[in-house]
């Protein structure tokens, strides 16, 4: 990877929007933007990659993406009746469940989600699918904004080029992604924008193990961050043909989690 990089540029957009929060339970709370492993799930989709390869072909070295919000982030909650599931076997006895029963939870959503990606692959052949398929609307399964429910709107906006720009202050357009050491250098002080702060999952692996961004931050009102920091600290990437500033959320280094040594979390992703 040089200072120079091909990127494919294109939207996704829905009625809803839910990507889990992997602390939550019933009371299910989304992320403020699709994370880096809901990204490539959609490219999955659209390239027809099977979930269990998902992992291999998409590995943090091998991509740079960027995800950045074209609207204002409006979370609202919708009703959902949910029922038990059936029996189960627990510690050599059935366990019945009463699935007459229903209960009323509510599922935190994103109206009206509008994002753009960046997207760029060491593999030549794939960005190319990605490109021709994108360019056509055409995908091997249907790519969804978290749920299979929200279904997904992908536009096609071309073909850019990021170049690695230093600078110590920039308008970043993108979700802002940082690590321990770079959570202290920067400074957002002169930033109009009201932040939301967010843990993300952003690399999965073959066995469904997660390692998280110790911090991400993303504009409420979709405006760019100003962030002053230190050029040392930091790849900011400059867009040729738009004009902006973003940073991929793969140069953020995966803190490691409390509850596992590796720094992964068990469990489900959307």
């Amino acid at each position: 990877m040089g200072s120079e990089m091909p990127v494919c540029l294109f939207t996704v957009r829905g009625t809803f929007a839910h990507w889990r929060k992997w602390f939550t339970t019933t009371s299910a709370l989304t992320y403020s933007f699709p994370p880096r492993t809901a990204v490539i799930g959609m490219v999955g989709a659209i390239l027809g990659v099977p979930r269990s390869a998902l992992a291999g072909r998409f590995r943090t070295n091998d991509t740079c993406i960027a995800v950045c919000p074209l609207r204002p982030i409006v979370k609202d909650r919708l009703p959902e009746k949910w029922r038990q599931g059936p029996p189960i076997l627990d510690k050599g006895r059935f366990r019945p469940a009463k699935m007459i029963e229903s209960f009323q939870e509510n599922l935190e959503v994103i109206r009206r989600p509008h994002y753009r990606v960046v997207f760029w692959h060491r593999d030549e052949r794939l960005m190319s699918e990605l490109r021709e398929r994108l360019e056509q609307k055409r995908w091997v399964y249907p790519p969804c904004m978290g749920i299979m429910g929200f279904l997904a709107d992908i536009e096609w906006e071309g073909e850019d080029v990021a170049e690695l720009i230093e600078v110590d202050q920039a308008d970043i357009y993108s979700v802002l992604p940082l690590d321990k050491a770079t959570a202290k250098a920067i400074d957002l002080s002169k930033s109009e924008a009201i932040l939301r702060e967010e843990r993300v999952p952003n690399e999965v692996f073959p066995d469904r193990t997660f390692r998280h961004l110790y911090l991400a931050y993303v504009s409420r009102e979709a405006k760019p961050l100003r962030v002053r920091m230190k050029p040392s600290f930091f790849r900011v990437f400059a867009l040729h043909t738009r004009k902006e500033a973003i940073i991929f959320l793969e140069d953020a280094t995966p803190i490691k989690d409390g509850a596992l040594d590796d720094g992964t979390v068990r469990g489900e992703e959307n």
